[in-house]
């Protein structure tokens, strides 16, 4: 934090402008939707008071102006009418919430400048000129996301983007841009600004502009080279020929610095405080937990009077005045007596410290417990550069290590997959867990973030503290064991006693919401499942790597050279959507498919589309797929192998997905594509431990299986009850014949109408997939609902079910809310009503297939088995397995897969054995 502010220099002598619009936008799309307990929308209003805050507490200004755009158009639209002309309409959510951050800044008495005609941008520019011109020593702080403002940025001006905590002066926008400050009103006129609409130079992107002004030092001298034949091809003479566009945007650009406003200094005078009227209004918001944090927060951010918030107001949780809240525990004594409390209690919760966000290379710096709600203790022992003699790390652990591995005791914690798991490489088989926090949360609300900052708030009302308050940021951030233990036990201890307030509180609300079964029959079981499947790993074969990246890149170059076939003016930017759309729409004249705010769309659907017409859509479209399929993975596997293991360990995450699916990051195995060629040989790179064999085995068609339980459609159960190829019996009974005569076609678009309907596809979406006429797609549709009626009502009585309840819910009963489904806007809604149609059926196939990993990882462990799982992705599990164990492997998951869950349909379950992921 300090180097933060000496970044930022003097308080006393520094201005700080906020530009507010630039926030607000940022805030209201960063933040989940937030709304009062009346339902108003609040999340832009918190976003900016958070903002605020960071501002008070990092920097302490003591001159400071929030400045507003104007409320009408500038004189930029009288220059050029289609200035920011392509700006969508203002997010329905977002507009009343305009005059509550204007309150919100009337409140905490900020002096604010807007002025009719003019932008943000110019008020700023003329205050910061003003400012500067005043004093020598003056200096000034922009708080903005706005790169237009990097303009400004000089000896005396810094750009501060708080959302990102960077801060630029000449060296960063030099090294953000390939630009001093001083060219970036020309560097803006060469490129263009698609979020203004200012047009720039068309070809011209971000490095070519760079170059040129390095080159010729700003606007006039690159224009007069283009015209003196400098700068030669197809650059220079689109130079020449936008000339006037170039000036223009450059113009359009510039911020002015000499508007008539006057500015009395003095107003400009502030200390950050939170007065009465303040308080009252963030309570009227139900931001009470900020208003507690301020007033708790020292340095300058809370006024010396300031008033307490009113009783009926006033946090549910307080940590009071109480010194000896959270106590560290250095003597064996003291030690015992932990023990001892933990014996008694029976429950407890728990938080490891360690130097590492990797369990396989974090060491444990310190231990916290709380068995007692009224104090949390922290145990050292592994903090650096302190006096205080730690007890010895071996003998804490040895000590503990009966507590952690009894199913007696019962731990409490946030995120315990990742403390069970570095307990694992410390020789601890941690048992007995109670409840994670994270995961609570995650059941009562799938939608909302789940780390312990955003529950404590939303639970408790309380502010935690947090890991960059104790530890810095970015470059200057400090290891968890160079943290002074008495920081350490005030963060630490108050983690593991914040878990267990946690828990008492969230256990209630899964009772009221009938969510216990989920979380204590699925989800908390899960959590020590995937610990252990993490520190499994799979090996994955980087010689078959090494070859598909040279072979990628050869077809590459193979495809960049057809393409250039086709550009007789030269290559271009094969990855640059204003060269392609002029390739494609210019050059080749195609029909434009699809316009964005930027210009003509060049996404897949419109390539797609266009790959029947001519052969450099078809092209582009392999080339999308080699580059993606090569940068996220061939070349970045081999990199994310473990260092002791020789492994790659995903991280998978059961608090992401709403529908209750797990998700995979480092590498993301989920997205990896095998219905291409290319996409399977990725699978290919992972294969058995040496020796080892590879079992798989995935559920077939489990979606479906659930739709026919879930709609009781007689027909469609029929078919599973039977063993029939379900997609040929569809088939028969939509096109009224016998199933023998289906064709391959009539059987694909059976399938499509199988997998589509349930995630809501429409006539046009089947039409577009088939590409078939409209009304065939909806002939076909109608003749299934009529075959498939009891689909049809289950479908909309899935809708309307939503929106008399407000959410959906698994066969087990997980809920999913959706508070969209009632929305006014069409798009939203419809939205909506697609999930509550397919969120029952994929939650059911993620509980299901979460039963299924419980039940393998029991058998596997009573069974003394020496087979691994190491991957789930989609409906599929996959385990390392010695090859005389394969085939009992084989048999056992299937077994545990299909006997999950009961359905009114069987469960049938794919399975093989190979060498490689690929093969199976």
């Amino acid at each position: 934090m300090a180097s933060l502010i000496e970044k930022l220099g003097d308080p006393a002598q520094t201005l700080y402008l906020v530009d507010i619009s630039s926030f607000i936008f940022r805030a209201f799309f960063a933040i989940r939707p937030l709304n009062t307990k009346s339902g108003e929308p609040v999340n832009a209003v918190y976003g900016v008071a958070t903002m605020l805050a960071r501002l008070a507490e990092e920097a302490n200004p003591d001159y400071l102006a929030v400045i507003y755009d104007s409320k009408g158009p500038s004189f930029r639209e009288e220059i050029y009418p289609e200035y920011k002309a392509n700006r969508s309409e203002c997010p329905e959510d977002l507009v009343p919430q305009f005059d509550k951050i204007e309150e919100l800044i009337k409140r905490f008495e900020i002096h604010s400048y807007r002025q009719a005609g003019f932008e943000a941008d110019d008020l700023i520019a003329t205050l910061t000129k003003r400012w500067i011109k005043a004093s020598p020593k003056h200096r000034v702080v922009v708080v903005t996301s706005d790169k237009d403002l990097m303009q400004l940025v000089s000896d005396r001006v810094q750009i501060w983007d708080t959302m990102s905590q960077k801060i630029y002066g000449d060296a960063e926008v030099i090294e953000k841009f390939g630009v001093k400050p001083t060219q970036i009103r020309d560097y803006l006129g060469l490129v263009g600004d698609s979020s203004d609409n200012i047009p720039g130079v068309p070809s011209v992107g971000p490095k070519t502009a760079a170059d040129l002004l390095k080159a010729y030092g700003d606007m006039d001298g690159v224009l007069k080279a283009a015209r003196e034949g400098k700068i030669s091809g197809k650059k220079g003479t689109v130079l020449v020929e936008h000339e006037k566009d170039a000036r223009l945007s450059a113009k359009l650009a510039t911020v002015k610095e000499d508007l008539e406003v006057e500015i009395p200094f003095e107003e400009l005078k502030y200390h950050f405080h939170v007065n009465e009227k303040c308080a009252e209004f963030l309570a009227s918001l139900d931001f009470n937990s900020l208003v507690t944090k301020w007033y708790q927060t020292g340095k300058g951010a809370v006024s010396s009077d300031a008033p307490a918030l009113p009783p009926a107001e006033a946090p549910k949780v307080s940590l009071g005045t109480d010194e000896n809240r959270f106590r560290s525990i250095l003597t064996e004594t003291d030690f015992k007596k932990v023990l001892a409390g933990i014996e008694e209690h029976g429950e407890f919760g728990f938080d490891l410290e360690t130097t590492s966000l990797n369990p396989r290379e974090a060491v444990i710096v310190g231990i916290s417990i709380c068995y007692d709600p009224s104090f949390g203790v922290y145990i050292p022992i592994g903090h650096r550069g302190t006096n205080i003699e730690q007890l010895p790390a071996k003998m804490v652990l040895e000590k503990l290590k009966p507590y952690l591995e009894s199913t007696k005791y019962k731990k409490v914690g946030q995120n315990l997959k990742y403390d069970f798991s570095v307990l694992k490489n410390n020789g601890i088989s941690p048992q007995g867990i109670g409840a994670d926090t994270m995961v609570a949360a995650y059941v009562i609300n799938p939608e909302g973030r789940h780390n312990l900052e955003t529950i404590s708030r939303n639970y408790l009302d309380y502010q935690v503290m947090t890991y960059e308050q104790v530890c810095g940021k970015g470059k200057d951030q400090l290891a968890f064991d160079q943290v002074p233990i008495d920081q350490a036990t005030r963060y630490s201890g108050e983690d593991a006693w914040i878990a267990l307030k946690l828990w008492h509180e969230l256990r209630g609300k899964l009772e009221k919401e009938k969510l216990m079964d989920i979380f204590f029959k699925v989800d908390l079981p899960l959590v020590p499942v995937l610990a252990t499947m993490e520190g499994n790993g799979v090996c994955i074969d980087v010689p078959w790597l090494t070859k598909l990246s040279t072979e990628f890149d050869v077809e590459l170059k193979t495809i960049e050279k057809k393409i250039e076939s086709f550009t007789p003016k030269g290559p271009i930017n094969l990855n640059s959507p204003k060269q392609l759309a002029q390739l494609l729409f210019e050059e080749l004249k195609l029909p434009v498919q699809s316009k964005t705010k930027t210009g003509y769309s060049t996404d897949a659907s419109v390539l797609e589309a266009l790959s029947t017409l001519h052969e450099v859509p078809k092209l582009l479209l392999e080339y999308r797929e080699i580059s993606k399929l090569k940068g996220t993975y061939v070349d970045p596997l081999p990199l994310l192998r473990d260092a002791h293991t020789g492994k790659i360990h995903a991280s998978f995450h059961q608090t992401v997905a709403a529908t209750g699916r797990l998700s995979s990051s480092d590498p993301n195995l989920q997205n990896i594509p095998i219905r291409s060629e290319r996409g399977r040989k990725i699978r290919r790179a992972f294969i058995a431990s040496p020796g080892n064999v590879l079992v798989a085995a995935d559920y077939s068609q489990i979606e479906l299986r659930l739709l026919a339980h879930l709609s009781g459609d007689t027909e469609l159960c029929n078919s599973f009850n039977k063993d029939e190829d379900v997609h040929r019996r569809t088939a028969a009974e939509v096109f009224g014949i016998e199933a023998e005569h289906v064709d391959d076609r009539q059987r694909s678009i059976a399938k499509a109408i199988n997998f589509g309907l349930m995630y809501g596809k429409s006539a046009f979406g089947l039409a577009q997939e088939l590409k078939i006429p409209r009304g065939e797609a909806k002939d076909i549709i109608d003749r299934y609902f009529q075959r498939y009626s009891g689909v049809k009502k289950y479908l909309d009585r899935s809708i309307e079910d939503a929106k008399e309840k407000g959410y959906t819910m698994t066969v087990l009963g997980r809920k999913r809310p959706l508070p969209d489904i009632l929305s006014k806007n069409h798009a939203v809604r419809a939205n909506a009503e697609r999930m509550a149609m397919n969120s029952p059926i994929q939650g059911t196939a993620a509980d299901l297939m979460k039963l299924a990993m419980i039940e393998i990882d029991h058998r596997l462990q009573k069974g003394n088995y020496l087979s691994k799982l190491t991957i789930q992705v989609h409906d599929e599990v996959v385990l390392d397995c010695p090859k005389d164990e394969a085939k009992k492997i084989q048999a056992l998951i299937t077994e545990a897969m299909e006997g999950a869950m009961k359905l009114d349909v069987p469960l049938r379950v794919n399975s093989a054995i190979a060498e490689n992921w690929q093969d199976l």
